[in-house]
């Protein structure tokens, strides 16, 4: 049967557990015969489970038995018509009477027969409460609504069907993990049509191929994968089901809403989104969307259809996790954010000297490095990132033979901390080749002085490495006091209400305005950074002091030994 999969991610159950005759027109729901003995025995199994049929036709009765039809009783002839009678496995003709009354033999139905096939049951609410009270009747009509379901109402014959999504003779429940539908196999199922060059191109199409790529990058594909947060969404989850189809552009901010509910409610209350409006009544009148058409610097190079919230910023696949990156502007080094202190607080307590000087040796030889490797401007910058997680002093091996792992410290504030490159790669599959994209930052828009735009994104940047940068040196210091034996466990609120407020002023960019609620919260968390400073440096003087009155201690009993030896010659 040829195969079609859903293009946004069908993934509810549309299961073709059936019975009776489909008619063109829709009938009332049928009351499938089960069979006589289970899956063992009928007269289907008993001749597609012999030997005229090959390995591969045997396959699809042997695994039957795990198929959700055929854990409720159902069989073969519930779906395909024809008697069931065991005694009729050798009788081709009774097996597969089309006359038979009580369940005539249809037979493997047409592509375009499968979506009515399979409502026959699971459109009926009477039928399907008989399995499970709370099951969907409305598949099939939401199916018709699709492109998909469009599209084969047209003619067209290789798109998504239910079987295209749910499998076959092995239909799995979509709680089940293996099967088709369930959420971490829903992008790969939509990926077998639509990373198909061939197939997205054929009947009229003119459709990417890279949309899977793209997605496998995300920051909702690495939950979803790699931390196992079924909650994370994959294609249907922004495309619907059985209905799906691209969300429109102005619904983009519902869509992204419906679970980031604080982010599209700052952005609506922001003059980003009166500006965004403004833009696209001015792209509506100009010609194949040129920005050149009131700009006359560097965004005249610029093309958009449309300004569309969320996506304009994080595009729509590849929503990458959200880091400073973005805000543009970025001073030479990542390093910078965590190693060299900036705003208000930067001369409250100093770094200690140690640290201050190997931090310059390290990034001294990192940009010799670099400089090696000619790399400049934002290669290098995404170097340094590497380079950033891969260092001893940022590692730390758990046990022998185990894996370096980053320092519990470093993750946390690297982690809450959005540091991230200006590009990402992923792999184009109609060409095969690696394709680098660069992020969308404020400055591809506004220029870099003089534009309200592009001020505001600057004081958000300088804002935030602010917080950051004294977030970064009160751990230092306390890690330093914590290893020399001072007990710190009283200072680790502060702290930690430091980083709770640096989080929320990644959301509070949403605003777009350095004011307001991001001012008041960027207060609030220097404030705590303060606190945590402030006993950064008690704790580090506490140090300096038991290390003076180890040496004093030392040093007199050294005297004392001295003494003694000097007595004892003397003697």
């Amino acid at each position: 049967m040829r195969t079609a999969v859903v293009a946004a991610g069908i993934a509810l159950v549309s299961l073709s557990a059936l019975a009776a005759k489909p008619t063109p027109a829709p009938a009332p729901a049928p009351t499938p015969t089960r069979a006589p003995a289970s899956r063992a025995e009928t007269s289907c199994i008993h001749c597609h489970g012999g030997e005229m049929f090959d390995e591969a036709a045997r396959a699809k009765v042997k695994h039957f038995n795990i198929d959700v039809h055929s854990q409720v009783g159902l069989s073969c002839h519930d779906c395909h018509g024809g008697n069931p009678d065991p005694k009729l496995g050798d009788d081709l003709a009774g097996a597969m009477d089309a006359k038979y009354k009580p369940n005539p033999y249809i037979g493997k139905p047409k592509r375009t027969d499968i979506p009515e096939l399979c409502g026959r049951c699971h459109s009926s609410a009477a039928y399907m409460k008989r399995f499970n009270p709370a099951a969907r009747v409305d598949e099939v009509s939401e199916y018709w609504t699709s492109n998909h379901g469009q599209k084969l109402k047209s003619g067209v014959t290789d798109v998504a069907t239910c079987i295209d999504c749910h499998s076959v003779h092995d239909i799995r429940r979509k709680g089940n993990p293996d099967s088709p539908v369930y959420p971490t196999r829903v992008a790969v199922t939509c990926s077998r049509c639509h990373s198909d060059a061939k197939l997205m191109s054929a009947n009229g199409r003119s459709l990417p191929v890279d949309q899977y790529a793209r997605w496998s990058r995300s920051v909702h594909a690495k939950a979803l994968l790699e931390k196992g947060d079924l909650t994370a969404p994959t294609c249907n989850d922004c495309h619907g089901n059985h209905g799906a189809a691209p969300p429109g552009i102005g619904s983009i901010r519902f869509v992204c809403g419906s679970c980031h509910a604080r982010e599209a409610e700052l952005f609506r209350a922001s003059p980003k989104a009166a500006g965004w409006d403004k833009h696209n009544e001015l792209l509506a009148a100009a010609p194949d969307g040129k920005c050149g058409t009131c700009h006359d610097d560097a965004r005249a190079s610029l093309q958009f259809k449309e300004f569309s919230s969320c996506l304009t910023c994080h595009e729509n696949h590849a929503v990458l996790r959200p880091t400073v990156a973005m805000l543009g502007q970025l001073p030479d080094t990542p390093c910078a954010f965590c190693h060299e202190g900036v705003g208000p607080l930067a001369g409250f307590v100093q770094e200690p000297k140690a640290k201050a000087e190997h931090f310059a040796q390290m990034r001294t030889a990192l940009l010799a490095s670099a400089e090696k490797l000619h790399l400049q401007g934002d290669a290098r910058f995404d170097w340094l990132v590497d380079q950033a997680l891969q260092l001893s002093t940022h590692r730390i091996q758990t046990g022998p033979g185990e894996k370096p792992q980053l320092r519990p410290e470093f993750a946390r504030l690297f982690d809450k901390f959005r540091i991230g490159k200006t590009h990402y790669t992923y792999r184009d599959t109609s060409t095969g080749h690696d394709v680098t994209v660069a992020v969308r930052r404020c400055n591809d828009c506004h220029r870099p002085s003089g534009d309200p735009g592009g001020d505001a994104s600057r004081a958000l940047l300088s804002d935030t490495r602010a917080v950051t940068s004294m977030i970064a040196r009160s751990e230092r210091i306390l890690l330093t006091a914590q290893r020399g034996g001072v007990e710190v466990r009283a200072v680790r609120p502060e702290l930690d209400a430091a980083i709770d407020n640096q989080i929320e002023l990644e959301a509070l960019v949403h605003s777009f305005s350095p004011a307001g609620a991001f001012a008041e919260k960027k207060q609030e968390a220097l404030g705590h950074a303060h606190s945590a400073l402030e006993s950064g440096q008690h704790s580090l003087d506490e140090l300096a002091y038991r290390r003076r009155g180890l040496l004093i201690a030392l040093g007199v009993i050294l005297a004392a030994l001295v003494a003694v030896a000097m007595k004892i010659r003397q003697g």
